[in-house]
């Protein structure tokens, strides 16, 4: 289901254009408009007989839509059966006002498998039951694309439908490891078994790992936990569940904006033995299924572990009494992990393939489905948009079918043609307001990096110094949380909105690291792809639990050339994981930078201060490259860059050591100017030492 509905098929070249831009965080599109008015709701459902046969002969008299329990009335009704079609031709027009819809010349419909936290003998289940569902032939209009989520959303095949490249991308599946969270995750629980001991002890939770996941029986124990140290070890547990379940909601978020403006129906094949929820952020959930909901796509949840339903319950609940305040936080239900993937395909229009070792059916009916649906459109009656969930219900009044669709959506507007997020309107309500709020100081700012002719890698960053946000602490588990939410529009030189970009961010800690926290700043950097022209960026940060915002707009020129990016204050640098993210510039061997936006550096402080920059040599082997620093026009200091080895596509990235905690207080200027091939490029940053 999706609003104002793009009903004619784009074709491969469609398809190819998803995949490649699949990382990318922003949606670019000409579309300008903010909608509060009317939208139109596309929706598609699946019918069954008491037999599990398609039903294929309904008509639009058949059933009733509900949304809120009110019927809606119907403009369109089709069935979809993805075969070719001439055009036009018109669909099954419903009541007075109806109009004609042209089918398309062929319908598109697109699969992406995506493999999340598996270890070794569930990615051998996930990868057979995949060439399982490979095996059923793909029709010509069938694209399938293959997907790892590891940390992050990896392509490892486009979107394609030949069966040999789908299978050595699924081969390649079983080569992953598992995730970090698994190990700090397994540590955490060793450490609660390791207190004290009782009857159930907690086995270590390893989302991935080959290992048995129920709880050991543990006889003749003795001892109790001890409760202090048992409730910071499962906050520590809390914390890590929080931070892999954003991971993986902001990529499964990412894919579906991405396949958001594509048409025909969209299906998602996740591959996992659980789904990790953040449990202090329940409505994120909520809003991914109204996303998928309103994008048309739906899921299906393929669990490879092929446990037996009582050790997966009972592995769920024991972890559940692990997370503090179980019995009165409301996010305490996600942890039962194996009903989040039933939820995510159930609420979506699909179902879950679970407590099985032979997934060859199920994957057989989700083909069936992928390729034939019903499709009905209607306008709601209601065109009051206020983030109220819709539910929506559809009725077969025909006896012994068995209807299954979507379940509803997040009545909110839309810009650029993709609808809001709940955090996103209320940020942008703050955009809006007269005079724009200003609550606390808040920087933002474009970083160029690699430039080209149709597109510019950049990265948009938003920060807010900690202490200006609102702390809310509870006493009983003594830890605290913040909450804030970033948006920005991008507009282009006509002020006409070409991009979109958001987070939503909860961070929660130990009440004793409050103090080290409010010296700290709240950021984030996200990917932004643009062609060049000039552009300004109108961004809000918005402090939920504080009730106020900060608004800031900025103007940046994004060029079609150059061989050096901007150069980047670095304010810190994160050590590095076990996986590197080598589509990010800001991602090196040392470890991941956080820019400092407002290039202001106290005297004497340590850390990893410098500038850091990326030069992209192209052919030039034996690029000079220089670093000079000046105060009132006068030269502090000018050396030639030591360069690092080359990454996979070529660049250097560039990290320099530049004391400027050293300095005397006053402004410098930084200059790297790089030769390459006859030509010089020159980037200069401005810093204050204080």
């Amino acid at each position: 289901m999706r609003h104002s509905p793009l009903r004619c098929g784009r074709g491969l070249a469609a398809v190819v254009a998803l995949a490649v831009s699949i990382g990318s965080a922003q949606t670019n599109t000409p579309q300008t408009i903010l909608r509060s008015t009317s939208q139109e709701v596309l929706l598609d459902f699946i019918a069954r007989d008491k037999h599990q046969k398609l039903v294929t002969d309904l008509r639009a008299e058949d059933i009733d839509v509900l949304e809120d329990g009110v019927p809606q009335k119907l403009r369109s009704f089709q069935y979809r059966h993805g075969q070719e079609e001439p055009a036009p031709v018109e669909a099954t027009s419903v009541g007075a006002g109806a109009r004609s819809v042209a089918a398309p010349v062929r319908e598109i419909n697109l699969v992406s498998l995506v493999f999340e936290a598996l270890g070794a003998e569930d990615r051998r289940e996930a990868t057979q039951a995949a060439k399982d569902f490979l095996a059923n032939e793909l029709d010509a209009n069938t694209y399938v694309g293959v997907f790892t989520l590891n940390h992050r959303l990896a392509l490892l095949q486009q979107y394609t439908n030949d069966a040999g490249l789908l299978n050595k991308a699924v081969d390649r599946v079983l080569a992953g490891a598992y995730q970090q969270y698994a190990k700090d995750t397994e540590k955490e629980v060793a450490r609660l078994n390791s207190l004290g001991s009782n009857r159930t002890q907690l086995q270590p939770l390893r989302p991935g790992s080959a290992e048995e996941r129920g709880p050991a029986d543990i006889s003749g124990a003795h001892g109790s936990f001890a409760a202090v140290e048992r409730r910071m070890a499962a906050v520590s547990i809390a914390i890590l569940s929080e931070q892999v379940g954003n991971l993986s909601i902001d990529a499964l978020q990412r894919l579906i904006e991405a396949q958001a403006q594509l048409p025909g129906r969209k299906t998602i094949i996740y591959f996992s033995p659980d789904l990790i929820l953040p449990p202090e952020q329940p409505d994120r959930f909520r809003a991914v299924i109204s996303a998928a909901n309103r994008a048309n796509i739906a899921f299906y949840t393929v669990d490879p572990s092929g446990l037996d339903a009582a050790s997966n319950v009972r592995i769920s609940q024991i972890r559940g009494r692990a997370v503090v305040r179980v019995e009165q936080d409301p996010g305490a239900k996600q942890t039962n992990l194996k009903e989040n993937l039933r939820s995510l395909a159930e609420s979506t229009g699909g179902f879950a393939i679970s407590d099985t070792n032979d997934a060859r059916v199920p994957l057989r009916r989700v083909m069936e489905e992928v390729r034939s649906h019903y499709e009905v459109a209607y306008a709601p009656t209601s065109t009051n948009y206020d983030g109220h969930f819709r539910r929506i219900e559809i009725r077969a009044r025909r006896s012994g079918i068995h209807v299954r669709g979507r379940n509803g959506y997040f009545a909110l507007p839309m810009i650029a043609g993709i609808s809001l997020a709940l955090f996103e309107f209320a940020a942008l309500r703050a955009l809006d307001g007269q005079p724009a709020p200003h609550a606390f100081d808040f920087h933002a700012g474009v970083l160029i990096f690699r430039a080209g002719p149709e597109q510019t890698e950049c990265r948009a960053v938003f920060s807010v110094p900690s202490q200006a946000l609102h702390f809310t602490e509870d006493r009983e588990s003594k830890r605290f949380h913040i909450h804030v939410g970033f948006l920005a529009l991008v507009k282009d030189a006509h002020d006409q909105v070409v991009g979109k970009i958001s987070r939503d961010l909860v961070f929660q800690a130990p009440a004793e690291k409050r103090a080290e926290f409010e010296r700290g700043e709240v950021s984030v950097t996200l990917p932004l792809s643009l062609p060049p022209g000039r552009y300004h960026l109108e961004a809000v940060a918005n402090d939920t639990d504080g009730a106020a915002a900060s608004t800031r707009k900025i103007a940046f020129v994004v060029p079609a050339a150059g061989a050096l990016s901007d150069l980047v204050v670095v304010r810190s640098l994160q050590p590095g994981g076990e996986e590197r993210d080598i589509a990010d510039p800001l991602d090196l061997p040392a470890g991941k930078i956080t820019p400092e936006m407002k290039a202001t550096i106290s005297k004497g402080t340590g850390g990893a201060e410098g500038i850091y920059f990326v030069l992209y040599p192209g052919a030039n082997a034996n690029p000079d490259v220089r670093i000079a620093v000046t105060h009132n026009g006068n030269l502090v200091s000018v050396a030639r860059a030591n360069l690092p080895a080359p990454e996979a596509d070529g660049s250097l990235r560039v990290l320099t050591g530049i004391p400027f905690g050293g300095f005397d207080p006053g402004v410098y200027e930084v200059t790297v100017s790089a030769t390459l091939g006859g030509s010089t490029s020159r980037r200069t940053a401005i810093v204050e030492v204080q």
